[in-house]
């Protein structure tokens, strides 16, 4: 600190003359000392305060690349989809180094070795739902079997065939589960009844996806049919001849028949998509409790009868759907009734009741944007249903009652989605390599399921972990690599 302040009263360039003799008798040194601190001080300033490059820089630091780190780094980017030979070139151009793809194939061998034995040693037992989805690669059916709740991979398995008995002994083979859910794939559909999975349920988005798709392909032919008759209008106002006037008026009246055709086409298919999509809500806000599954059955049922008339393969798709799978597409309402049971026991039908048409209500807004009258009316009920449930609960309880009613409700209870995302991760592992085998998928497992999730309610944690499996910082270390070797800092040559 004196020397500090030895420094600072030397730099002023309007320091009284004297300064620097009183400052050597002051501190018992010679002048000499003292113009020394001031030069010190001088290049310490000029150091600190010179200008640096704009913008975030990286840290400089020595890497010590050696064959662990090289493995580590083929496992690494061969999980976010690079291929094979691309792997060389990425660790010629990060790492400075030549590496043939046969060595690249050799180590990605024993990776896929390793994780065959970890995930073969991990038995998880949590009992939640389960999902499954096909996927081909190399002209081959693959099944993926991931729980609903926490996206572990419970399975995933490369097959010859891709019959009910062939899934169906995989499907054995996972953990005992409540509810199987998957598309309407008949290999997998019969697997489901080898296996004598309780309960089979039935994926909405499938049926939901093309409806939709439709009434927006119904609206823009309409819209484009409104400009055609538009357009026509505007030759029609710059005609100048009797024949010119005749030839756009006739076209206009057929284009204005096509308008209300295609409109009136529209309309209909977007009042049958929802009456389809009402159904696919968990609970009945009219009658405030779960969704009957015999009535939600007949109105698909209804609206697939109504389709059977119209022309085109799309429609006829849409009515097999509507009719073939509205039973299956409600399984899990047996299900949902059951797991409500505890809370209702817990907190009385009334308020739960009240409570689930809340969470029904705010689930529909994020789904649709809803027109304004109704919304408006839709407010209404939700404050209807908290004043009713604040009434009967008291706010504690309120709180902790719609805590244990969401993380119930925002179970995913009507498909298989979350196989299909998870799927959706895999393809371009497999489309990075020329020739897959069971070994790819594999390793695939064991990194999506040491895998942390970003964000989200699992933020922090990976599937491993949230099934109660030890999983360690380092996760390559379970497939016998070692730790990489420390960062050095950039003075230190290795």
């Amino acid at each position: 600190m004196q020397r500090a302040q030895i420094a600072i009263e030397v730099l002023n360039t309007e320091r009284p003359r004297g300064t620097i003799t009183r400052l050597a008798e002051e501190y018992a040194v010679t002048r000499q000392t003292i113009y020394e601190i001031g030069d010190a001080g001088e290049r310490v300033l000029l150091a600190g305060l010179a200008p640096e490059p704009h913008g975030p820089q990286p840290r400089e630091r020595t890497i010590h690349v050696d064959r662990n780190r090289l493995v580590r780094s083929v496992v690494a980017l061969t999980s976010a989809g690079v291929s094979q030979r691309g792997v060389p070139r990425c660790l010629a151009e990060l790492l400075d180094t030549e590496l043939s793809p046969s060595w690249v194939n050799g180590e990605l061998a024993k990776a896929e070795a390793a994780a065959t034995t970890v995930n073969a040693g991990w038995h998880p037992a949590v009992g939640e739902t389960l999902a499954g989805d096909e996927i081909y690669a190399n002209g081959l059916p693959n099944l993926l079997v991931v729980g609903n709740d926490l996206l572990y991979i419970y399975a995933l398995t490369r097959q010859p065939e891709c019959d009910g008995d062939t899934w169906g002994c995989v499907l054995l083979d996972a953990p005992e589960t409540p509810q199987f859910a998957s598309d309407a794939g008949k290999g997998l559909a019969a697997g489901a009844q080898r296996a004598a999975v309780a309960v089979h349920q039935l994926d909405w988005d499938h049926l939901l996806r093309p409806l939709w798709g439709q009434v927006a392909r119904l609206e823009r032919q309409a819209y484009a049919a409104l400009q055609a008759a538009e357009a026509r209008v505007t030759k029609f106002d710059q005609a100048n001849t009797p024949k010119r006037l005749a030839h756009h008026f006739a076209a206009w009246q057929r284009l204005g028949a096509e308008v209300e055709e295609k409109i009136a086409r529209y309309d209909a298919l977007w009042a049958l998509a929802h009456q389809v999509d009402a159904q696919f809500a968990l609970i009945d806000l009219e009658q405030r409790q779960v969704r009957d599954p015999v009535t939600g059955a007949a109105s698909l049922r209804g609206a697939g009868e109504q389709l059977r008339a119209w022309p085109g393969r799309i429609y006829e798709k849409l009515h097999t759907n509507l009719v073939n799978w509205a039973e299956a597409l409600f399984s899990y309402q047996p299900l949902l009734a059951a797991a409500l049971t505890p809370l209702i026991e817990r907190w009385g039908a009334a308020a739960i009741q009240a409570l689930a048409c809340l969470w029904q209500i705010e689930a529909d807004e994020k789904r649709h944007p809803l027109p304004w009258g109704e919304r408006q009316a839709r407010r209404l009920l939700w404050e209807e249903n908290l004043d009713t449930a604040f009434s009967l609960l008291g706010l504690d309880q309120l709180w902790l009652a719609w805590d244990a009613l969401s993380q119930t409700l925002n179970r995913s209870w009507r498909g298989s989605m979350l196989a299909e995302c998870v799927n959706s991760l895999l393809r371009p592992v497999l489309n990075g390599r020329k020739h897959t085998d069971q070994g790819c998928l594999e390793l695939f497992r064991f990194l999506h399921n040491v895998q942390p999730f970003a964000r989200g309610k699992r933020a922090g944690y990976c599937p491993a972990q949230l099934v109660g499996l030890d999983v360690p910082d380092d996760v390559l270390t379970l497939l016998g690599l070692a730790p990489k070797v420390s960062l050095v800092p950039p003075e230190v040559s290795i």
